[in-house]
């Protein structure tokens, strides 16, 4: 198991490289800075990010926030049968960053308790406490990546028929 997630994806499809370009630009909208209020609009677009010259950045649009939403990096390529699209999903820098902070953070508490365990005879019992955090943190980056990584993949097959 990984310690930070992140997965490899190929998705081959039947249409031109023009075609699955020409949907890509349907369905990705310029990243919008993030705003505050009660307005849902109703979006029509599924990712956002950019797309250039067969390559992109892009994430999934949701309601509510994940700090551990898929970042997708991709390419669009010429196959054989038609086009084949190979991506990256990655947790964003900064959630990686701020996980690897608090997991120190809660390491050092780990070691000063065995530290005090070894030396001032605490009770052992309270490092279980460290080791639960540290489950608990790498838990939830799974299971925040794991849940839209699926949701992103999903919506990729859907809009590109792809396999």
């Amino acid at each position: 198991m990984k310690l930070i997630p992140s997965e490899n994806i190929e998705l081959k499809t039947e249409l031109s490289n023009q075609e699955v370009r020409k949907i890509l630009h349907e369905y990705i909208r310029p990243k919008k800075e993030s705003r505050f209020g009660f307005k849902n609009q109703k979006e029509d677009k599924l990712f956002e990010g950019t797309f250039e010259m067969d390559e992109f950045k892009i994430q999934r649009i949701i309601r509510g926030r994940n700090s551990f939403l898929p970042q997708i990096k991709g390419k669009i390529q010429s196959d054989f049968n038609g086009t084949r699209l190979t991506a990256v999903l990655k947790v964003h820098s900064f959630s990686i960053i701020f996980m690897i902070f608090g997991l120190t953070f809660i390491g050092f508490a780990f070691i000063m308790g065995i530290i005090g365990v070894i030396n001032q005879g605490t009770n052992p019992v309270l490092l279980i406490f460290p080791l639960i955090m540290i489950a608990f943190v790498i838990g939830l980056m799974h299971f925040g990546f794991n849940k839209e990584k699926e949701n992103s993949i999903n919506d990729l097959k859907r809009i590109i028929n792809g396999q």
